[in-house]
């Protein structure tokens, strides 16, 4: 007969590991989903960018696709698209969380994953290196 006494916790204490961790990590909040985030990440991103560079990015636009469309030919997945006619670039979502890189244990680690990627994709558009986005950060001493 099952002991009365226990209480349902006691059941999600399995083999003396103590209590599950919550399905979803620390990194997207109560509310927010990966899209959400990621969203803002790039935006606040790119408007820092446009402070930046007022005269080179002031027509900036920017988008957030799930992924890009895979061609038989291709042999890697791209993280971002550019179109210069338009001052716009696209960030890939799924590539840019999920490939190419070592877990990322804590949000600032995966904010600056992603802000890699759209300090690329600007940097092509505007035909510079991505460090040379922000010049006073890579000055030498």
């Amino acid at each position: 007969m099952a002991d009365k006494g226990t209480s349902r916790g006691a059941f999600r204490d399995r083999h003396g590991r103590g209590i599950r961790r919550p399905v979803l990590s620390n990194l997207y909040r109560h509310g927010e989903t990966r899209l959400a985030s990621f969203n803002q990440i790039v935006a606040s991103t790119c408007e820092f960018l446009q402070a930046t560079w007022p005269d080179e990015l002031a027509d900036l636009k920017w988008q957030v696709m799930d992924s890009p469309a895979i061609r038989d030919e291709s042999k890697t997945v791209r993280r971002w698209a550019t179109k210069r006619a338009e001052m716009t670039i696209c960030l890939f979502r799924v590539p840019i969380e999920r490939l190419g890189h070592a877990k990322r244990a804590d949000p600032l680690h995966e904010r600056m994953h992603i802000e890699e990627y759209v300090f690329a994709a600007v940097a092509h558009l505007i035909d510079k290196e991505p460090w040379e986005l922000v010049p006073e950060r890579y000055r030498p001493e």
